[in-house]
């Protein structure tokens, strides 16, 4: 009798262990369900941001078998060289243009679109939107046509008005202003949806009473519909300026090339300049880690401190 006891309790430690699993089961099927994506973000994420790391500590030219240990000398030599404080100068430019084209500009249209009823809504509302389907070398090469200092749209209205204007993209005291309009007009489309969507969804409950309470227009804006926009107003600011380093680099590429003089230059154009006409993989790599990291900074910043305010809002 004590063996037949015996040879059963491994059969009910088995038993016992299957429905220990059976029971912990819903605990994990989620993070299953989100397996392939973890996978997916490993290997075309987490992986290159390590091998970015791991090549910035070494001189490569991507050809050569041979890599070349040099610690930290790509970092020193980023930060003491002066084309790297230009970008960085002129990618803080950029975020400044981008946050005035991207976020109150087309808080200015969705709030003017949303006062307009009938078929001309959804008029505006698609004349708005069109930039956005546009690629963003088609917006470029539109661009430099409106922008060509001798046939362009823009000077030829500018000369009709008896004002002669600047050499766009030859005058470093235009070329940032005039990029960024290439990107604000490509990106203008989807911040103004998203405006439009939030300001259509306050429930016009509030709208009303502020009317029975003799109200304006510029009142109800400022007391109701600011505040109930700011969650909305918060992510396309924050977008605006983590976009603003890749948006420009398509208009930088095509139009530009970086110059006059490295003055339209941006940290993400002179990472792809280092890395694929310079060859220089350990600078651009360096270079990458240190955007990477500012960038991790600002969203660490937004998730901490400016959704806790509004939420607190």
């Amino acid at each position: 009798m004590e063996r037949v006891l015996t040879k059963a309790q491994p059969a009910g430690r088995a038993v016992g262990r299957s429905g220990a699993f059976r029971r912990a089961l819903p605990l994990f099927r989620p993070y299953l369900y989100l397996a392939p994506l973890f996978a997916v973000l490993a290997v075309f994420v987490y992986w290159p941001l390590v091998q970015t790391a791991y090549l910035s500590l070494y001189e490569w030219n991507m050809v050569s078998p041979v890599k070349t240990f040099v610690g930290g000398r790509n970092y020193a030599e980023l930060f003491s060289g002066r084309d790297f404080r230009t970008a960085l100068w002129n990618t803080v430019q950029y975020m400044g243009w981008m946050l005035l084209g991207k976020g109150l500009l087309p808080l200015a249209a969705a709030w003017a679109v949303a006062e307009v009823a009938g078929r001309w809504h959804k008029v505006y509302r698609g004349v708005m939107f069109v930039p956005a389907v546009v690629s963003m070398a088609v917006a470029s090469l539109l661009w430099l046509w409106i922008l060509n200092p001798i046939g362009g749209v823009l000077n030829g209205v500018l000369r009709s008005f008896g004002l002669e204007g600047p050499m766009w993209l030859s005058d470093p005291g235009w070329v940032i202003a005039s990029l960024s309009a290439v990107a604000i007009w490509k990106g203008f489309g989807l911040s103004f949806i998203l405006y439009l969507a939030a300001l259509l969804n306050i429930p016009p409950e509030y709208v009303e009473a502020a009317k029975v309470d003799g109200a304006g227009r510029l009142q109800i804006f400022r007391r109701i519909t600011w505040p109930l926009l700011m969650p909305t107003t918060v992510f396309v600011a924050l977008t605006a300026v983590l976009e603003a380093a890749q948006d420009v680099f398509v208009p930088i590429q095509i139009l530009t090339q970086g110059g006059p003089n490295q003055a339209s230059t941006n940290v993400v154009y002179l990472i792809w300049e280092q890395g694929f006409q310079f060859f220089r993989t350990g600078m651009a790599s360096a270079a990458s880690v240190v955007v990477f990291a500012v960038f991790l900074i600002l969203a660490v910043w937004q998730i901490r401190v400016i959704d806790r305010r509004v939420r607190a809002e």
